[in-house]
């Protein structure tokens, strides 16, 4: 998603509106292993020159399918965030992809990586709650289970409590 930041550099504009629908290259996110899919991302905002820099102002919207940690099925989880961004030689940011070349920016590289920051460390599916989850030796405990639940060892200190 490469901007044409020609007009500001020669002050024909104030700043360049941004409202695009931009689709993430799988490779971005094949390796991940919590990613499966990336829909369409949408994305509103602007971009105004900033004396020597440029300030980009945006709005993500887009969902992922994110695998479940419990049971392996696929969850959609919405992102909506906003980013504000400097960039250019006295920006803050000095990373690779933050470079002007040729009077035009590339964003996917920026609106990537702030997705990336939002993408949870675990995600549970809401009917697995509902399900009975058992294997050989084990099962899934929920909260309120866990607390009804009397560690064996210490019961004999319940009923030397109770004299």
């Amino acid at each position: 998603m490469k901007i044409d930041l020609t007009k500001l550099f020669y002050r024909e504009l104030d700043r360049i509106i941004v409202d695009e629908s931009v689709t993430i290259p799988e490779e971005y996110y094949k390796d991940n292993k919590d990613i499966k899919n990336v829909s369409l991302v949408n994305v509103y905002g602007d971009i105004e020159e900033n004396g020597e820099c440029f300030s980009v102002n945006l709005n993500i919207k887009c969902e992922l399918t994110l695998i479940c940690s419990v049971s392996l099925k696929d969850v959609k989880y919405p992102i909506d965030i906003d980013i504000e961004e400097i960039i250019g030689e006295n920006g803050n940011n000095l990373e690779e992809f933050d470079k002007i070349i040729n009077n035009s920016i590339d964003l996917l590289p920026i609106i990537w990586q702030n997705i990336l920051v939002e993408v949870p460390m675990r995600v549970v599916s809401e009917d697995v709650l509902e399900e009975n989850i058992y294997g050989d030796g084990w099962k899934f405990i929920t909260k309120e289970e866990e607390s009804k639940e009397i560690d064996p060892r210490l019961s004999k200190l319940k009923d030397f409590l109770s004299e």
